[in-house]
């Protein structure tokens, strides 16, 4: 991960599979922010009801050498106005200031998520997709949208891609997987029982897996081969997903420009534009 982003961030991407324990202490901690500076270590376990190695556990795992130094960057950020641009979209917003919100709460989620993407992964996935004869794009409910789009981008680079936005048809594609296949999930949540099972029974044929989800330790991660993590900050309605759809977008369009960069042989792509030009005129004139 990229050691650019900011810790609380850094704590929201391991929070699925922290203890219940560790999420006491970090619930204290978000709830106590402005107390963050004159907080002991001892005052912080008492409050969340666990013990100070809970605490410096905590601490580790975030990349920090112990309690003292995660308060002190805790607290620098808490301090930044900018972390207070996007906030929960609350009833007594205007309109105004909903749409600015939803605006701001996109180029933070971009911004993040290219902060922690390790671009020599996604130039090794590429590599992988050229090599490949299938690539199977798979997701469910929103996830699925964003599959279907990546099948349809990489199509345009005449690679043999496919999405599948069916449980059975998830089941049964990633069963005639193998080694020249690569599979691409998709899931925000990284917790999607059939996208991580479609890319658990791809691995096991020999295929390469690649997972996309808001959530680094999730699930999906596991069984990923290539796994990215998008960047957004759960909010109190749940808009979540709407963003991290667009960062999924922007992965995926970073990997289809490499795949045509590496790629040696690619289609006429202006002859392909003009016949979809002829195609869409003619059935506008019928």
């Amino acid at each position: 991960m990229n050691p650019n982003i900011d810790l609380c961030r850094k704590i929201q991407l391991l929070l699925p599979g922290l203890s219940i324990s560790e999420k006491k202490v970090v619930e204290f901690l978000c709830s106590r922010r402005a107390e963050i500076p004159f907080l002991s270590i001892y005052k912080v376990a008492r409050e969340s009801g666990v013990s100070t190695a809970t605490v410096s556990r905590l601490a580790r795992r975030a990349g920090c050498k112990n309690f003292a130094e995660m308060k002190i960057l805790l607290a620098r950020e808490t301090e930044n106005p900018l972390n207070k641009i996007f906030g929960d979209i609350k009833p007594e917003d205007s309109d105004e200031e909903i749409v600015h919100k939803v605006f701001q709460g996109n180029i933070k989620s971009l911004e993040d998520t290219l902060h922690i993407t390790d671009t020599k992964n996604l130039s090794e996935l590429a590599k992988r997709i050229i090599k490949a004869n299938r690539l199977i794009c798979i997701g469910i409910g929103g996830s699925g949208n964003v599959a279907q789009d990546a099948a349809l981008r990489f199509s345009h680079l005449d690679i043999q891609a496919e999405a599948y936005t069916d449980y059975y048809q998830i089941l049964i594609q990633t069963l005639r997987a193998d080694v020249k296949t690569v599979v691409l999930g998709i899931s925000h949540s990284g917790r999607s029982s059939i996208t991580v099972e479609g890319l658990r029974i791809a691995r096991r044929k020999g295929s390469i897996t690649a997972g996309i989800s808001n959530y680094l330790n999730s699930p999906l991660h596991a069984v990923s081969d290539f796994f990215f993590c998008t960047s957004f900050t759960e909010t109190g309605v749940k808009a979540a997903a709407l963003s991290s759809r667009i960062a999924q977008l922007c992965l995926i369009d970073a990997i289809y420009i490499l795949v045509a960069r590496y790629k040696k042989k690619l289609w006429d792509i202006e002859r392909l534009n003009n016949l979809a030009d002829k195609v869409l005129r003619k059935k506008t004139d019928e």
